[in-house]
């Protein structure tokens, strides 16, 4: 079944509405958990956790398409940001995610093709297409990023899914003796040898998907916040600096 989401300010303001009836909500029971649970597969949304949200009623899942606000009889969905208010609009639905992106990340690290810093004093990760021009505009830039103490990872993102000509390049990099030479090709739109091997490309892009990844580059940061979109070395290290400090 095809799931349709909601436009984005629709659901900023049920969001926000949603905020009148602030509360701590009582640990999710058994039946709850089934019934939302029951409900989200039926529409091949695979569940990880559901957790009491912030907001009375509602019950923050994570699933492997992101994290959904879902309420207490699994009728409604809210897919959105929660801010609170009542605390300068913290992001309550980023704050979740950051952590989570942190545990995730870790399962990848051997996964991941490193461009390390000699004298390293930030590490970021970042979901890649090859056929991105802002891609292969940051690859182009590495030494930028290395010469300022920036180690850049690179997970796969094929933006055109797992069917596309990008995602056979990735698995073909990912599968090369010399993946960081592959990478490097690719993103130079030089052709590389076609490889096949035992890879987990697939499971890269949807750990993306899950993330809140939509386009490329899309940057996690040291703290665990996405920020999507290409930054010069300059900027980033300035955006890296204030959120260490």
């Amino acid at each position: 079944m095809q799931f349709t989401f909601l436009k984005k300010q629709f659901i900023g303001a049920l969001a926000l509405v949603a905020f009148s009836s602030f509360s701590i909500a009582a640990p999710a029971d058994k039946g709850i958990v089934e019934s939302i649970t029951n409900k989200l597969n039926t529409l091949d949304i695979s569940v990880s956790s559901i957790n009491p949200s912030p907001v009375d009623g509602l019950y923050e899942v994570l699933t492997d398409r992101g994290v959904y606000y879902v309420s207490k009889n699994a009728q409604f969905l809210v897919h959105g940001n929660i801010y609170d208010l009542d605390n300068k609009m913290e992001n309550v639905t980023e704050k979740s995610l950051t952590v989570l992106r942190q545990e995730k990340l870790k399962a990848f690290e051997k996964d991941m093709i490193v461009y390390k810093a000699e004298k390293e004093k930030h590490v970021i990760t970042v979901f890649t297409d090859t056929s991105c021009g802002y891609c292969q505009k940051l690859h182009a830039e590495m030494a930028d990023y290395n010469n300022l103490g920036i180690t850049v990872r690179y997970l796969a993102f094929p933006r055109g899914g797992v069917n596309s000509n990008t995602y056979n390049t990735m698995v073909s990099i990912w599968c090369a003796d010399d993946s960081k030479l592959a990478m490097d090709k690719a993103k130079s739109r030089k052709q590389i040898d076609a490889k096949s091997c035992n890879n987990n490309v697939k499971e890269q892009h949807a750990l993306g998907q899950f993330f809140g990844v939509t386009g490329t580059p899309a940057l996690v940061l040291e703290d665990g916040s996405l920020q999507p979109g290409y930054l010069p070395a300059a900027r980033l290290i300035t955006l890296l600096e204030q959120n260490k400090g």
